[in-house]
């Protein structure tokens, strides 16, 4: 079997060495490289050739953000999914427009990661993102968007990966209620100035 080739760059050995571990416990994929910063990343690169890099945001020296750019200057390859303690909207956007695979918490469960990895690897075109909509976001959406308290849930639950389907399970809601919803926010989005800072973002929300 053709294993999923993976490299880390993470500048917290313990992080990178427990990483590693759950990874290669997967028959399917397999860590090639771990470094602790991204310093001679395209050098790494070249010698790894992985199909997927896992890429820490907060990194001493050089940014996640920096490195995905210099990756993406000049290739489409390996498929980077992004890593961070805190997640932002803003991040997010600009990772998206660099077609950034993927913007995730370090702190996801082991098991959802492996899934997203595989997906990642698997698909032409997936951007998979879960930015935390904090306490000054949900207040711009609120005010400014109109939005309800349920919609905003269902953005989140948008944002963390979830299918309409997955949704629906979750809040005990019918496939078509989580749809309605969901034609309510686009039909809100729309009534919106396309220059708004949080338009771009909500736009882009993947159907599930």
């Amino acid at each position: 079997m053709e294993k999923i080739s993976i490299t880390c760059v993470d500048d917290h050995k313990l992080f990178s060495e427990g990483l590693s571990a759950i990874i290669n416990m997967e028959v399917d994929m397999e860590v090639v490289n771990s470094y602790p910063d991204g310093l001679n990343i395209m050098e790494a690169i070249a010698q790894d050739k992985p199909d997927i890099l896992l890429l820490d945001l907060q990194l001493p020296v050089k940014s996640g953000l920096s490195i995905a750019k210099e990756i993406r200057s000049i290739s489409s390859s390996p498929k980077i999914i992004v890593l961070s303690m805190k997640l932002d909207l803003a991040i997010a956007d600009q990772l998206k427009q660099i077609n950034v695979e993927a913007y995730i918490p370090k702190d996801i469960q082991a098991e959802k990661l492996i899934q997203i990895i595989r997906k990642v690897y698997r698909e032409n075109e997936i951007h998979y993102f879960s930015p935390q909509l904090n306490k000054a976001t949900v207040e711009v959406l609120t005010s400014d968007f109109q939005l309800t308290t349920r919609e905003i849930e269902i953005i989140e639950l948008l944002n963390q990966g979830f299918s309409t389907k997955e949704i629906a399970d979750k809040l005990n809601r019918s496939i078509f209620t989580i749809t309605t919803h969901r034609k309510n926010i686009n039909q809100k989005l729309a009534t919106k100035n396309k220059t708004h800072p949080f338009y771009s973002f909500l736009n882009r929300l993947e159907e599930g």
